[in-house]
């Protein structure tokens, strides 16, 4: 399973199903042509039907295997119980639809599933080839999207088919790429089918489950074999056996009493709204609020207006309240992750104080344990993600306008915010009001690191929110909200700071993000 979805990843032509009414061939005929000399890889039926049941399921599986489904509007292909029967089944696969009309028909006459969509229109021959390219744009527009549609959709409808087979379903890295994919779906793009989405989970439920029992299972091994253990101690890895025994004696214990009773069902987790907030663990971990989908324009609109660009969030998201405290990363500790690293909190006291003296690999440590110990996707922010939780639908310098101050009253701790922490040290978190999106302290306290690569422009970055890897230096990573020393004109919702991802200083944390499933 895995090596089929990933040999499929190496292909590059667009894969495209023609639905069309036999009185249309002559059309079809050209249209297949001409898509063909564009590099499209075109399915396209062209036997008659004789034995019906086996001529279906060959239409079943290109319709499967197709990136999206062109029909062909005419009279005669409304009427064409064929035709329209093709439709009904790619509606079901939630595949994405082209219509196009060869000869005109009146709107009610239209299949339902393609009323709301644009129609490109090749009812004049003079505009063939016009047409025609119009067509190849919308077709590779959200490809690599479109594609991976196609293939987990193949994936869940072969795991489905087999009886819900485990040695079908998906293994990392292909399981993580997969969720990343449901995570950033690009606006307009179709929805994942519920098969699609049932077989995601159930990968990530035997994986999770899987690396429990081998987890415990080495662990009983070592403990019946510690007379050979001891007796062969040059020949073993003792950082194994330890972060095994640390697990079954420390995390898992800590894991069923402090966290698993509270983590989300997935039913809870499909009736959340936007604002909505929750917890998953009994005290001492992120609570997180619920980010709405939306788009916004990122980047300074002052220093640098020529980077500015539209990013897109095609479903919500969760964003811890608060940045990450000190009695968080404590928890971690206790529960047997974060590599047991205890930093220092230079006198300022730990509790609810934000976290200080962390790097970008420490973030990563936590976010691991956490994803570890509820069995849900908790990770850093993107850059993009985090400038569209901080503004909260504003477009001013801070989220509560273009003043550092609201009308006299300091609402950050930064170099020069006006609060009492300034210049001195950081400020409990939630000190100051929230932005509108309910979230505290997303300007000023401490620099909080991002998922994301440093790049020095904007330029070629994604427009989904994810995190940008490629092509940056990934020994910097990306900085945002400022710190307790920071001056007003660096700290506010665009500005953005670099640092070496080893870095630890009384100025550097981070909050989470939670990845939530679908409805």
């Amino acid at each position: 399973m895995q090596d089929t979805v990933a040999a499929r990843n190496v292909r590059t032509k667009t894969r495209v199903f023609i639905s069309y009414s036999r009185k249309d061939m002559a059309f079809a005929d050209s249209l297949e042509a001409a898509l063909k000399a564009r590099s499209f890889e075109v399915l396209i039926d062209r036997q008659e039907i004789y034995a019906f049941e086996d001529w279906w399921k060959r239409i079943e599986a290109l319709i499967g295997g197709a990136d999206t489904v062109v029909f062909i509007l005419s009279p005669d292909a409304v009427q064409s119980e064929v035709a329209l029967k093709e439709i009904t089944y790619a509606a079901v696969l939630n595949k994405r639809f082209a219509p196009i009309v060869c000869r005109r028909v009146g709107d009610g006459a239209v299949p339902e599933a393609l009323r709301r969509l644009n129609f490109i229109f090749f009812d004049d021959p003079a505009q063939f080839e016009a047409s025609t390219d119009k067509l190849t744009e919308a077709l590779q527009t959200d490809i690599g999207w479109i594609r991976r549609h196609t293939e987990f959709g193949e994936a869940a409808r072969r795991w489905i088919e087999e009886g819900r087979a485990g040695g079908l379903l998906l293994r990392p890295p292909v399981l993580d790429q997969a969720e990343a994919w449901i995570a950033f779906r690009p606006s307009g793009a179709p929805s994942p089918t519920a098969e699609t989405e049932a077989f995601i989970r159930a990968s990530r439920k035997v994986e999770v489950a899987a690396k429990r029992r081998s987890r415990i299972l080495n662990v009983g091994l070592y403990t019946m074999l510690v007379g050979i253990i001891l007796g062969l101690v040059g020949w073993i890895n003792q950082a194994s056996i330890a972060d095994e025994w640390r697990f079954l004696t420390v995390t898992w214990p800590y894991e069923r009493a402090n966290v698993r009773p509270y983590v989300l069902r997935a039913a809870q987790e499909r009736a959340l709204k936007s604002g909505d907030s929750f917890k998953e663990c009994a005290q001492d971990c992120p609570e997180v609020v619920v980010v709405p989908a939306g788009s916004y324009t990122m980047g300074d609109p002052i220093d640098h207006p020529e980077q500015q660009r539209k990013v897109s969030f095609a479903r919500p998201f969760a964003v811890s309240k608060y940045e990450l405290t000190f009695a968080d990363w404590d928890a971690c500790v206790a529960g047997g992750g974060c590599d047991g690293y205890k930093p220092n909190d230079q006198g300022w006291g730990r509790g609810h104080q934000p976290l200080i003296y962390v790097n970008w690999d420490d973030a990563q440590q936590y976010t691991a344990w956490l994803s570890q110990v509820t069995g849900k996707t908790y990770r850093l922010l993107s850059e993009s993600e985090y400038e569209y939780a901080a503004r909260a639908g504003t477009t001013t310098d801070y989220p509560w306008g273009d003043d550092v101050m609201l009308n006299g009253r300091p609402m950050a701790n930064c170099g020069k915010c006006g609060s009492q922490w300034d210049n001195k040290q950081t400020a409990p978190v939630g000190s100051f009001p929230p932005n509108k999106f309910g979230l505290y302290d997303m300007v000023g306290n401490v620099l909080e690191w991002t998922e994301d690569c440093y790049h020095f422009k904007y330029n070629g970055a994604p427009e989904d929110g994810s995190a940008w890897i490629a092509g940056g230096d990934c020994s910097t990573h990306a900085l945002r909200g400022g710190a307790w020393s920071t001056p007003p004109s660096l700290a506010y919702s665009g500005s953005r700071h670099a640092y070496a991802s080893g870095t630890r200083a009384n100025r550097t944390g981070f909050r989470v993000g939670r990845t939530l499933i679908g409805p």
